[in-house]
């Protein structure tokens, strides 16, 4: 109301709102109808972090200016400055703790400053600002890597459980571990360093660590981080998710080496047998004396071109004789049968809904529906004839035949028992329709009186 009315000093009237995302729908609709028709001397300064709230019938009539961050350095160099001004003495890396914990407002690391001379007297430090903001100390972090890299797996283990006993939740854990395995990657080149948001003492503890860390294994590790970040909230032991996430991390260097091992075990095998080859093809080279004993021999000499020379390792024949000894194997495993004992329906029955009530258990319903449903008949030759309603239920037991016929043969101890699938037709439904003459004629039958009723009122039946 007090818009419509003219300033009485100066030219305009200027309305500042700030945080005006948390206006009520009510409010959002008085001043709606206020920008509709404004007065001329009324001015609005809307200010708010959060603009996609913000109605956009509001957000269509404003003139919108985007403010970039204030990043960390600058606000640790304007608390200093306050510092200064206040006489506050203060560790560099305690002014950068509120900064980062302010996340880029200065108006809350203003506030956080504030408290944090007011709790610790005029002398700010780093250990007393981390206690009481309970942030995790950057020390765990490279003490956490270093391990990772040593592959100390109990010294991760005993330094995360005391992580969690000082009262720090796991998953801030692992996304600052990330943010540290970030500014380790960060600094192993010299043009980067500029992103790191930290002060200038830790520059040089970052840039030794990451001399030690390949940059395979930092980018393994953030992609292992950032697996668990998504699935945190919904893992129902979320301690273990980070526990594993961590041994994961601590032996891929490991893995890497193991790798690299069986490379450099197959490219001699590849060079060895491209040289026989090339031997094999070139032109042979006869003596004078070799040309003698030719001439004087009555037997027929093989061209060099036509021998065929074995190499020591041959590829293929490695991958021959592997694959001999694979089907060798399954021949082996094959022959292993069972003593075929004799079974009843009974007994078949049985397995079928041991097999039905494990899907059902893994979660498989239609499958469990289809064998619990389906009409079963056993013939003489150990057949099992499945009648089953439609397509669908088909083609959800033939995904699954060798896995069921295993089952049931193990259950049954018999090798010799088959599956025959069959779609069974509906029978034909021969119910009669009546009509309405035809249930009068019935009732009547039942009761003569009806006869009698039709003629005395003379009705007719409604069809």
């Amino acid at each position: 109301d007090q818009v419509r009315f003219a300033p009485q000093l100066g030219e305009y009237k200027v309305y500042i709102i700030d945080e005006v995302h948390m206006l009520s729908t009510a409010a959002f609709n008085a001043f709606l109808k206020t920008l509709e028709e404004p007065p001329k001397h009324a001015k609005f300064i809307l200010a708010t972090t959060e603009k996609h709230k913000i109605i956009p019938t509001i957000l269509s009539r404003c003139q919108v200016f985007n403010f970039n961050r204030i990043k960390n350095e600058d606000i640790s160099n304007h608390l200093a400055h306050i510092a200064k001004t206040e006489n506050v003495t203060f560790e560099p890396e305690a002014l950068h703790v509120i900064a980062q914990k302010a996340d880029g407002g200065l108006r809350d690391a203003c506030s956080i400053f504030d408290q944090m001379v007011a709790f610790t007297g005029n002398h700010l430090t780093y250990k007393t600002v981390v206690e009481n903001l309970h942030v995790l100390d950057f020390d765990y972090y490279f003490k956490i890597t270093d391990f990772l890299l040593n592959q100390k797996l109990p010294e991760i283990m005993l330094t995360f459980d005391d992580i969690l006993k000082k009262g720090f939740d796991a998953h801030n854990f692992i996304i600052g571990l990330g943010e540290h395995l970030r500014n380790v990657m960060v600094s192993r080149d010299s043009q980067t360093v500029q992103l790191l948001e930290i002060s200038d003492n830790l520059k040089p503890k970052y840039t030794e660590q990451a001399t030690r860390c390949s940059l395979p294994f930092l980018l393994k590790c953030l992609a292992l981080i950032s697996k668990t970040d998504v699935s945190y909230k919904s893992a129902k032991n979320p301690r273990l998710l980070v526990e594993m996430t961590l041994m994961q991390m601590a032996y891929i260097n490991t893995a890497q080496n193991m790798d690299a091992e069986k490379k450099n075990e197959l490219e001699p095998a590849f060079q060895q047998n491209v040289t026989v080859n090339n031997a094999a093809t070139a032109k042979p080279v006869i003596s004078a004396t070799a040309e003698k004993t030719i001439k004087t021999t009555d037997k027929p000499v093989v061209p060099f071109s036509e021998l065929k020379i074995k190499a020591q390792f041959s590829l293929s024949e490695a991958i021959k004789n592997n694959s001999t000894a694979s089907s060798e194997t399954a021949g082996n495993v094959a022959e292993i049968a069972f003593e075929n004992k004799p079974f009843g329906f009974e007994e078949l029955q049985k397995a079928i809904h041991e097999f039905a009530n494990a899907k059902n258990a893994a979660g498989n319903r239609q499958l469990y529906a289809t064998l619990t449903t389906a009409r079963i008949e056993l013939t003489d030759t150990n057949l099992a004839i499945m009648f089953i309603h439609n397509e669908a239920q088909k083609e959800i037991l033939t995904n699954v035949r060798q896995e069921f016929l295993d089952n049931v043969r193990q259950q049954l101890s018999n090798n010799t028992v088959g599956l025959d699938i069959r779609i069974e037709e509906a029978p034909v439904s021969t119910a009669k329709v009546y009509k309405p003459s035809d249930k009068f004629k019935f009732l009547a039958e039942k009761n003569p009186a009806l006869l009698e009723l039709k003629k005395r009122f003379d009705l007719e039946l409604d069809y």
